[in-house]
């Protein structure tokens, strides 16, 4: 494992933390009937948040008891605009370069049964590296240490990146940003991949605010509200 542990946030936010144990409801029950582990976690256009989706996915999966592994997939994007990455030096490209061994990049965190794999060596086009066999022997060899290994990876429309890890991982989730991402860029995405017949099983809503979110869920807050509670003594009464 990589020296000393990288610090993930927690997330206090008992609404948030809500839908994310909803998100990790559905990966079990795919897990528990298909036997799913491997996801990619992708934008449909730049900006949609997939970064902070699969931070906090990955976070909620290993909090559960998940043994889980978030791999930092994105080796277009400069360290110094990722959340992670700023003081480790080897990385999944380095692996995949056969420059480090898959110990040298598995990195803690201060989150339990979580480990992280940064990006490693910037690349300007690494989907030959994606495509090559060290990338499926990688995910093999994750497969026997991991519950569920997450692929944080970069928007479909803005590179072929996702879409080629997506054919060989069990299940591809979406991310779209409300308000931000156009139907147009929705639909594009999606169809790129099911085009490559990749397992896209459905998509993350990201940036929604507190409206929208009672709107859908109407009772998010049964739990905390007050007036719940009051309603609840009033029914035992009865």
């Amino acid at each position: 494992m990589g020296k000393g542990k990288l610090e993930i946030y927690k997330n206090d936010n008992y609404i948030l933390n809500d839908a994310f144990d909803q998100a990790v409801m559905n990966l079990h029950v795919l897990k528990k009937q298909n036997g799913y582990k491997s996801f990619v976690i992708c934008g449909c256009e730049t900006g949609d948040g997939t970064t902070t989706v699969s931070i906090n996915l990955a976070a909620s999966l290993a909090s559960s008891g998940w043994k889980t592994v978030l791999i930092d997939g994105d080796m277009r994007k400069k360290n110094r605009y990722k959340r992670l990455n700023e003081n480790v030096s080897l990385g999944l490209s380095d692996y995949l370069l056969g420059k480090a061994e898959l110990s040298d990049i598995i990195c803690d965190t201060t989150t339990g049964n979580l480990s992280y794999i940064a990006c490693g060596e910037l690349l300007d086009n690494p989907v030959r590296l994606l495509c090559s066999s060290k990338m499926t022997e990688v995910k093999d060899k994750l497969s026997e240490k991991f519950d569920f290994i997450i692929f944080d990876m970069p928007a479909v429309n803005a590179a072929m990146d996702a879409s080629v890890i997506a054919t060989s991982v069990d299940a591809t989730i979406l991310v779209s940003n409300i308000g931000e991402t156009s139907k147009k860029g929705l639909v594009e995405a999606a169809n790129a991949l099911t085009e490559v017949k990749a397992n896209l099983i459905g998509t993350i809503i990201n940036k929604l605010d507190m409206d929208q979110y009672v709107a859908g869920h109407e009772d998010y807050d049964y739990f905390q509200n007050e007036k719940y509670l009051k309603n609840n003594k009033k029914t035992k009464k009865r």
